[in-house]
């Protein structure tokens, strides 16, 4: 065994009752989708390594050493550490050299006003380590200041200053970009003493441009530091080329501006949050989170849920059950009366009236405070940054918390539909790429991660039981073999060595159809046979994929065609069909999101507890930006 199969090998009983693998037809169309393409960055084509192939069965008298596949995880989020913007290395020659070529006949080289290299050596100032290179390199190579003219501020740097203020406009802290604006008024007997106060605004200044314009153009978060589950391209706007557009530049808040996202949500989004307003003195009753309470429970929580149901519930319901919750204010105790009172405010929301107080009852409850929608509305703005910026006039958007699928064409909703994503043990990862291909009745390769952590038990209790269940084996160069042959215990234990594909059928777990843009995560969209999954207000229960509700609606839009054109590729064989005009997809994750006709902010809840993460993330972040401020380097 390999270094990496000694580190995730774990021992699994190899004997299973028989009894464990069979069902009913209809429990394993039901079932079969539990075996959903997984999201373990396996591609569904790939072929396992070859290993021997045994004709003898696997031993069954001994334990047997089983890798599994583990998914991606949540970081700990390190925000990225300052440095000073250090011109020690600088060699002083340079001023003899230096490119004072610039687009901006207004700016003066230093040596004309008394700023000088020098002085700007000697500011302290810290920022990231790409925007402080970007800064050393300026001015140690064009000698001109952006934001100073002689020995005053620039109008150019107060409207910038003004942006900067303005950040939490867009979502942002403006404290990330505070910078002390020197006065008009200054002592011109004490030239030094303003010198150096202009050197220090003039790193300051543009070390903060450049943030803002990095956190605008790629987000204040890198989400690949985030979680496991999120792939974006990172470092899109490059500091250099920004600190020569601000210079060049007579509006540096026009630049600036011209980095956030340009799109209609982004937008709406802002609008919102500028009508939700400031949340900060707003007071609520709040269940505590995790809060899970059965009839008959003692819970100080109660009284909080009664407080609740009161504030919130309709007034009919508060006609027929005030005497209960009249003797409820106070209580602790879980009794019958209140469970019936409970039972009926599950009905009137549409929900399984079980008498249990958890997420379900207690998130309509408590619903969306100013707070809290505030919160996901600066959670959704700083993920729309992860994204292009543009997200272009015809494209697919899935929204994994509203579990929904809509296409857009000339940036109108043309089609929408429910959709199932991953569960939140396999959850779907974030991302965008391109639809590049339909393929009709698709066979399924089967990931490595349901194969080794899921199917493999089944296999070693049973050799045949992949040709019983309707799939086949196939070695390295793509030759079908009987799953008996192999030896499944040597699978079991080194992680490859075979594939497995389910033949195309109507009991597929990709349905008649799948459409594809391929990305190393495995990820894609299809039809389903189970189509009881679609009418669960809950719908996060597959491997990581996105299976649709109406797949035939979805193909024909993305290939361009009516829907009637697509029964030619419906068979018994697989095709593959190109799409001919290419279009972006965005699997995406946004709990709070604009509708697409009225532009009303819908809240979802965060099941996979991402808002959570990046919360932590946004506080880590400001606290680095913002205890520096006042530090100096003790060692230079």
């Amino acid at each position: 065994m390999n270094s990496y199969s000694k580190k995730h090998a774990i021992f699994v009983a190899a004997m299973l009752s028989a009894t464990a693998i069979s069902m009913s037809p209809a429990s394993a169309a039901e079932n079969l989708m539990d075996f959903l393409f997984g999201n373990r960055r396996v591609e569904s084509k790939q072929v396992f390594p070859p290993q021997p192939i045994q004709p003898t069965a696997p031993s069954r008298s001994a334990p047997i050493k089983r890798v599994t596949v583990t998914a991606p995880k949540n970081y700990d989020y390190k925000p990225e550490a300052l440095v000073r913007i250090d011109f020690s290395k600088i060699d002083p020659q340079l001023t003899a050299s230096a490119d004072h070529t610039s687009d901006s006949s207004a700016q003066v080289p230093m040596e004309q006003f008394g700023l000088k290299l020098d002085h700007i050596r000697a500011a302290n100032v810290l920022a990231e380590k790409d925007i402080a290179d970007a800064i050393v390199a300026y001015y140690a190579t064009k000698q001109q200041p952006i934001w100073t003219s002689s020995y005053d501020v620039s109008a150019k740097a107060k409207a910038v200053a003004a942006l900067f203020n303005a950040a939490n406009e867009e979502g942002l802290d403006p404290q990330d970009y505070a910078v002390k604006v020197p006065a008009d008024d200054y002592d011109r007997s004490n030239i030094p003493a303003r010198l150096k106060e202009l050197a220090d605004f003039e790193l300051s200044m543009s070390a903060r441009a450049l943030r803002y314009a990095m956190d605008q153009g790629d987000g204040r978060i890198n989400p690949n530091k985030l979680s496991g589950f999120y792939d974006f391209a990172v470092d899109r706007v490059k500091a250099r080329d920004v600190i020569n557009k601000l210079a060049s530049s007579s509006d540096a808040a026009a630049v600036l501006r011209s980095f956030e996202p340009q799109n209609k949500w982004y937008t709406e989004l802002k609008q919102n949050l500028h009508e939700i307003g400031d949340s900060s003195g707003e007071t609520t009753v709040r269940v505590a989170p995790g809060t899970m309470i059965r009839p008959g429970d003692e819970n100080p929580e109660i009284r909080n849920v009664v407080a609740l149901i009161k504030a919130k519930a309709p007034k009919d319901f508060l006609a027929k059950h005030e005497a209960v919750l009249q003797a409820h204010e106070t209580a602790t105790v879980y009794d019958e009366s209140l469970v019936e009172a409970i039972k009926d405010f599950q009905t009137s929301q549409g929900k399984k009236p079980d008498g249990v107080i958890g997420r379900g009852t207690i998130s309509s409850l408590q619903g969306e405070t100013n707070s809290s929608k505030r919160d996901r509305i600066l959670y959704s703005m700083e993920r729309l940054r992860w994204l292009p910026h543009d997200f272009g006039k015809r494209y697919v958007f899935i929204n994994q918390p509203a579990y929904r699928a809509q296409y857009f064409d000339d940036n109108t909703e043309k089609l929408a539909m429910n959709i199932v994503v991953g569960s939140p043990t396999n959850q779907t990862y974030f991302f965008n790429d391109m639809i590049e291909t339909v393929v009709f009745n698709p066979s399924w390769g089967v990931p490595r991660s349901i194969i080794l952590n899921e199917m493999m038990p089944k296999i070693l209790n049973n050799p045949s039981y992949l040709e019983n269940s309707g799939y086949e084996v196939y070695d390295k160069s793509g030759r079908v073999i009987p799953s008996s042959s192999v030896d499944w215990s040597q699978v079991a234990s080194s992680g490859g060595g075979v594939g497995i594909r389910q033949k195309p059928s109507l009991d597929n777990a990709l349905g008649e159809l799948k459409i594809l843009f391929p990305n190393s995560h495995d990820i894609y969209m299809h039809d389903t046979p189970a189509k009881s999954y679609f009418k669960k207000d809950m719908r996060a229960l597959s491997h990581g994929c996105i299976r649709l509700e109406h797949p035939r609606d979805m193909a024909a839009a993305v290939l361009g065609v009516p829907v009637e054109e697509l029964n030619q590729y419906f068979g018994k064989n697989e095709r593959q069909v190109r799409v001919k005009d290419q279009l972006p997809v965005y699997v995406s994750y946004f709990t709070a999101w604009p509708d697409a006709k009225t532009g009303a902010i819908q809240y979802y809840d965060d099941v996979y507890q991402r808002d959570a993460y990046m919360e932590k993330a946004i506080d880590k972040t400001r606290a680095v930006r913002q205890s520096v401020t006042t530090q100096t380097t003790a060692k230079l």
